[in-house]
């Protein structure tokens, strides 16, 4: 049985990226959505070992998503990844204080990327 990663992101091409830097991990499987709503309501009816969100989705943000799983019994240990553009002084600051575990900047740098992830699922 699979490491469970969870994938929410609404731009195509990054989804697209990110599938194929994570899809060579063994024992690895893929979840993914596209807006925020949706994807809230997948990774609740599920049993992730990761979760990677955008911050900018449509319907519900990153940070709202990962406030609200921060929030539940059942996600408060699930290392949470924002990926995101928002790069500007403070940005880290204010996505880290909504409780995600670690913070990447797009564009990625895939062999960082992927590191990341491996070492989350340790």
């Amino acid at each position: 049985m699979g490491r469970k990663i969870y994938i929410i992101e609404d731009n195509e091409k990054n989804l697209k990226l990110f599938v194929a830097v994570l899809k060579i991990l063994p024992n690895i499987e893929l979840f993914t959505e596209t807006r925020g709503d949706t994807g809230l309501e997948l990774i609740k009816s599920g049993n992730p070992d990761l979760i990677i969100l955008d911050i900018q989705l449509p319907e519900k943000s990153g940070i709202d998503i990962c406030k609200e799983l921060r929030s539940m019994e059942k996600f408060k240990e699930i290392p949470i990844i924002a990926v995101t553009s928002f790069a500007m002084k403070g940005d880290r600051e204010r996505i880290m204080e909504a409780g995600f575990t670690d913070y990447v900047s797009k564009p990625i740098k895939i062999s960082e990327f992927r590191e990341l992830v491996l070492n989350l699922l340790k």
